[in-house]
């Protein structure tokens, strides 16, 4: 094991591919498509069978759409020609890469599209419906070009649906937004078209472990057995791919991973290609790739047998960008280069000589060679969780009102499945979708992209979210009850059951502010995405400058639009603390249970009653009993709770101090800006980080040259041994999370450092108020040393009552309460020398104040009163003759009092224990216990109880 030693850029450098011991990708026959990849399409035909045509040889005629419909493409129309389209598979020529349709004199034919005009008998193609007089519509499509990458995408499927008749696209389906009949009578009619990677010969197997770096594991972060099949989730293959076939470009990739104490690690791979040597190869593989013949076992010629190969980094920090430039880096040396030092020199470099980014040294430029570097900067530091979530990429995959309804399923816990043909998208948009729904947290199977090995969670009994390669979609169908998302084509593809569910069923007014803040976004990212510098290659680089204004500009605009879903959800729970129920007494079995904790009938109360519905639903999901529980009990998210209560007071300063019950129906401030950049994120100061030097040209032998032609085999002997570096200040231990709880007595968070700031320097400038901003600070100042006091001080119970009589105090005398830290710095006293009882009547005393707890100091208080002994209940002998010893007495003194002169003595008011009692410590007046006694003595002497919290 090696030892932690603070903040690591990244943890785990891995090779993946094919290895000895891979075994051959398994497939549930039982569900899988019996067609499996199709064959692309090459040709398109339109045929005329109102005048006999018939279809051409080769071709497949489309007569009827998915529902049974005749898939005439003048369906409805009266006296016009039955006119079908038949298409044609094969690899004999370039497959289509497009389908469209042009209305001839109002559009513009693109270039390399290709115009359907005739049928193959001679006849006129024109689809439309309508008279002649009116233009004209042909189908067009476009070819790809001869020679293409391997995994170049390819038209595979297509289709016909009538609108009219309710017919929707099919799962995976684009479709082509123009009707195919433009006359006063007939259906709409639109074509539907998939695409995917062209089927090849291929044999696919487990992806396995060839090289990791280090070798050994981190003490809080062991490297996980399945890292290589999220590296290669479609499986390492071997493939025979035809003659003049280009290898494709590398592909990025990301995915995330959940270690086993719940904290996210976060995977950036690059795939590639590599040829594969046809000797290890068996006979039967030989057959299965095309390179035999099966009958007569006769070798195939000019064809090339290749195998993938991915290099992954692995960090609990999602800097992908930056680890895709530096993977991207890496594969460019292995290929067809000479270079001065090996590749594990730049590894290790990387590795253990790059300094992770601080307030200090906000931004990290890694300089990688002459002509390349690679940026990293700080991670944006905010109480809410660190994601690696990509808002925009979210917005401008599924539009404003898309992503409203995606929101809906989240909050009630559907099974929501995510695909793209493009697995750099995948994370990014699955981080977003988990992270959208703050303050909650997704408790269920989360898998942002899920190997084909693991693709049976999609049938779990439980809502899930994962994200696969569209590819899954070739060999299996989805199950039925799934919510499918297709980031390639924005569409959601509902069941019939769910087809009635969207974004309004949302709360109107919330989701109505949600929708109008989206689509202004998504135009405003739309103009930045236009004016993004361009990634010119490695000699042209974009000047520094430029390149920090866009990334700040997108920046900014993420912010924004996981502000406009925060400011969602603070509407929809506003009010929901005042539903929380304290733990008063000593704690039952039942305590704990979401019914004791919380009046979930109140809260439905207090809510618009055109939306019982859905609050209905949204109460009765785990992602909301578990928010429930981290309301009341301490926990890691509790900073990011105390926030959350922060953003719901600033965006309803009406609300605050609404009494229970009633309906919460203040107005939203739209100016108050919730989430802001920190200062160091304006910060353009800049650590350069040169490269690895060369070894000394001395003379005597010329330096060692490193020529590759692929991606070599990794030597452990040429990784540089580690350097110690410096911490950065202010850094947390390796592993905590940003939003990590406080864990010190008397520890303000940074929100409410931020506040008491803003605060000062807003009386700073108005003598009286300044008098009182510092009095107060004073107040806060004597709690935050009181830990210290206590610890100190002979009687615990003397000091804490001292403590509460200050809060008591400041109440009487209108003393300005900052923040909760006074309130907060008693209840973990009270838990830490368990006083459950003190802790109720602090409880009480903020309420009296008027303060209502956040979910920090909500949560030491449920812990004091939860994990602290209380007193017991079962009164022992010795007890008992003291309570009657003390009836006696407390009769003796009534006597008096009666027997007593008119002059009565003035009222003495003391706080007696009944232990001081019990032993004898007694003034020389008392109170009976439960028995009836005179005012004038009862309002002279009060004893209270410390074990069962009872005055007596």
């Amino acid at each position: 094991m090696i030892e932690d030693k603070g903040h690591r850029v990244t943890d785990y450098f891995v090779v993946a591919g094919l290895t000895d011991k891979s075994t051959p990708l398994e497939q549930d026959l039982s569900e899988t498509k019996s067609s499996g990849p199709k064959a692309p399409i090459t040709d398109l035909a339109v045929i005329n069978k109102s005048t006999g045509e018939t279809v051409p040889e080769g071709f497949t005629c489309i007569e009827s759409t998915y529902t049974g419909q005749p898939a005439n493409l003048n369906h409805g129309s009266l006296k016009s020609p039955e006119l079908f389209l038949c298409y044609k598979r094969g690899h004999g020529k370039p497959p289509l890469s497009d389908i469209g349709v042009l209305y001839e004199g109002k559009d513009r034919l693109i270039q390399g599209c290709e115009v359907i005009q005739a049928t193959p008998y001679g006849r006129c193609a024109n689809v439309n419906n309508s008279s002649a007089t009116s233009h004209r519509i042909f189908i067009t499509f476009r070819r790809s070009p001869p020679v293409q990458p391997q995994n170049s995408l390819a038209v595979t499927d297509i289709c016909v649906i009538v609108a009219s008749k309710g017919e929707i696209p099919p799962h995976t389906f684009l479709k082509v937004d123009k009707n195919l009949n433009c006359g006063m009578w007939g259906s709409s009619v639109f074509l539907c078209y998939k695409k995917s990677v062209s089927a090849s010969n291929a044999i696919a197997y487990k992806a396995g472990l060839i090289f990791r770096y280090p070798e050994e594991d981190y003490e809080s972060f062991p490297l996980s057995e399945s890292v290589p099949l999220f590296c290669l989730p479609m499986g390492a293959k071997i493939e025979s791919w035809a003659p003049n076939t280009r290898y494709p470009l590398p592909v990025f990739s990301t995915f995330v991973l959940t270690n086993s104490s719940g904290e996210k690690v976060y995977g950036a791979a690059v795939q590639f290609y590599e040829l594969y040597p046809v000797e290890n190869l068996s006979e039967k593989q030989k057959i299965q790739l095309g390179l035999l013949t099966a009958v007569d076992k006769k070798p195939i010629l000019d064809r090339t047998v290749n195998t993938n190969k991915c290099i992954c980094l692995l960090s609990r920090w999602p800097f992908f960008k930056a680890f895709k430039d530096f993977l991207m880096f890496l594969y460019r040396l292995s290929a067809n280069s000479v270079n001065p030092l090996p590749i594990e020199k730049h590894i290790s470099h990387f590795m253990h000589n790059v300094p992770f980014p601080s307030p200090q040294r906000p931004r990290i430029m890694v300089q990688t060679s002459a002509h390349e570097s690679i940026m990293l900067s700080q991670p944006v530091s905010t109480p809410l969780p660190l994601s690696g979530a990509d808002y925009s990429t979210l917005l401008k995959n599924l539009g404003p009102e898309n992503c409203a309804t995606l929101l809906h399923f989240v909050l009630l816990e559907s099974k929501i499945l995510l695909h793209s043909l493009r697995p750099d998208v995948l994370t990014g948009v699955a981080e977003a979708v988990v992270a959208m729904i703050f303050p909650f947290q997704w408790q269920c199977p989360y898998i942002p992209l899920c190997p084909l090995s693991l693709a049976g969670v999609l049938n779990a009994p439980c809502p899930f979210i994962v994200g696969v390669d569209s590819r899954y979609f070739d060999l299996y169908d989805p199950p039925p009850d799934v919510v499918c998302v297709d980031l390639d084509t924005t569409t959601i593809y509902l069941s019939d059951e769910k087809r009635h569910c969207s974004w309004k069923n949302l709360p109107k007014k919330p989701c109505k502010s949600l929708i109008n803040a989206l689509v202004n976004l998504h135009h405003q990212l739309t103009i930045v995405r236009q004016n993004a510098p361009e990634n010119s290659g490695a000699v042209e680089m974009t000047p520094i400058e430029a390149d920090f204004s866009w990334v700040n500009k997108m920046a900014g605009l993420e912010m924004e639009v996981q502000e406009a879903f925060l400011r969602f959800m603070a509407s929809i729970l506003k009010g929901y603390r005042s539903y929380l129920k304290p733990i008063t007494q000593a704690p039952s079995e039942k305590a704990t249970a979401a019914d004791s904790l919380y009046d979930l009938q109140g809260f439905l109360k207090s809510r618009d009653r055109a939306h019982q519905k859905f609050y209905s639903q949204l109460t009765k999901t785990q992602i909301f009993i578990r928010f429930i529980e981290e309301c009341t009990f301490v926990s890691d998210k509790d900073t990011g709770l105390a926030f959350f209560d922060y953003c719901i007071e600033k965006l309803f300063p009406s609300d605050k101090g609404t009494d229970k019950g009633t309906k919460v129906e203040g107005e939203c401030s739209e100016d108050a800006k919730l989430l802001e950049l920190d200062e160091s994120q304006k910060s353009e100061h800049t650590v350069f980080i040169m490269p690895p030097e060369p070894p000394p040209d001395d003379g005597s032998e010329p330096p060692p040259k490193y020529s590759y032609k692929s991606f070599p085999r990794l030597r452990l002997e040429l990784f540089d041994r580690p350097r110690e570096l410096k911490p950065a200040l202010g850094t947390r231990i390796a592993g905590a999370s940003l939003s990590s709880s406080p864990a010190l007595l008397a520890k303000r968070t940074k929100q409410e450092v931020k506040l008491a700031y803003k605060m000062a320097k807003r009386c700073y400038s108005n003598p009286p108020q300044w008098a009182k901003c510092l009095f107060s600070h004073c107040y806060s100042l004597w709690f935050i040393c009181l830990p210290a006091g206590v610890r100190l001080a002979q009687s615990k119970p003397r000091a804490m009552q001292q403590a509460l009589n200050v809060l008591v105090k400041m109440r009487n005398t209108e003393v300005e309460v900052l923040d909760e830290v006074c309130y907060r710095v008693v209840m973990q006293l009270c838990g830490l020398w368990g006083m459950p009882v003190m802790a109720v009547r602090v409880l009480m005393e903020m309420k009296k104040a008027g303060v209502e707890g956040n979910a920090i100091t909500y949560g030491y208080y449920n812990k004091a009163v939860l994990e602290s002994p209380w007193p017991s209940r079962n009164r022992s002998g010795h007890f008992m003759w003291t309570k009657v010893r003390n009836v006696l007495r407390g009769v003796a003194q009534f006597k008096q009092a009666l027997r007593g002169s008119a002059k009565r003595p003035p009222p003495i008011t003391t706080v007696v224990s009944l232990d001081a009692i019990a032993d004898g410590n007694i003034p020389s007046m008392l109170v009976a216990g439960d028995h009836l006694v005179h005012p004038a003595v009862l309002s002279t002497f009060k004893v209270f109880d410390y074990r069962d919290g009872h005055t007596v």
